[in-house]
């Protein structure tokens, strides 16, 4: 039985409410299983005529619709200049994920150099924020003022909304790993065997990551990646 037009816009509207950031093809087909993708599509190009959806090219060239957000549209509307309108909307459509300044000038065709100045001059209107990200990564990213970052993205950052890296979570953190060690020591002091209460008071990588995301010190999932340094 063919679904009516204004439940199915319903419910394509309630998966963009629902979802984080961009919906490609792939997500109608995975959510939409009783409903073909053609049916769906005229669904998406009159909310795009409304104003309410935003269309993205991905870089594989296909499509990916976006929820358009009403409060960031009056933002871009108020910028007078136009290059900062298009910076601003490039970083409007990078959503959670953020934009870096190599994204930034491949959406705006503006040269990088001159994309500093802009996002100086969006930062200081309040309307983009930067996100510090973690040693190790070199690369500057940007986000809407109003949004939160991705876990993907939040994974690499040490993100702490408006006041940049979060010193004091980083305490708690060291202060918690600390007690644990302390306590595996404590605990292994009671064993008689030497070999067995060295054995014991070694803690490892796995055993850290697994205290972290047992005792909810962190909200952000935590990946873990094994280093395997050789020497040479």
């Amino acid at each position: 039985m063919k679904e009516d037009s204004n439940c199915l816009r319903e419910r394509v509207l309630n998966l963009f409410k629902s979802s984080r950031g961009a919906l490609t093809q792939k997500h109608f087909e995975k959510e939409f299983s009783d409903v073909s993708l053609t049916t769906i599509l005229p669904i998406l190009n009159a909310l795009q005529k409304e104003g309410m959806l935003d269309v993205l090219v991905n870089t594989d060239r296909t499509l990916s619709w976006q929820l358009r957000d009403q409060d960031s549209t009056e933002k871009l509307k108020s910028l007078s200049d136009l290059e900062e309108r298009l910076v601003y909307n490039a970083i409007r459509n990078a959503g959670e994920d953020a934009a870096s300044l190599k994204l930034i000038s491949s959406e705006t065709k503006l040269p990088q150099n001159r994309i500093p100045r802009i996002l100086k001059s969006l930062i200081s209107k309040k309307m983009i924020k930067e996100v510090p990200m973690a040693v190790g990564h070199k690369q500057k990213v940007y986000l809407l003022m109003e949004l939160e970052p991705s876990e993907k993205l939040a994974a690499n950052t040490l993100f702490a909304g408006d006041s940049g890296v979060d010193a004091e979570f980083i305490s708690i953190l060291r202060t918690a790993c600390l007690k644990y060690l302390q306590d595996k020591a404590i605990s292994a002091s009671h064993i008689a065997d030497p070999l067995e209460r060295r054995q014991a008071s070694y803690v490892s990588c796995e055993e850290i990551h697994r205290f972290i995301t047992n005792t909810k010190i962190c909200t952000i999932s935590c990946i873990f990646i094994f280093c395997d340094k050789q020497q040479s």
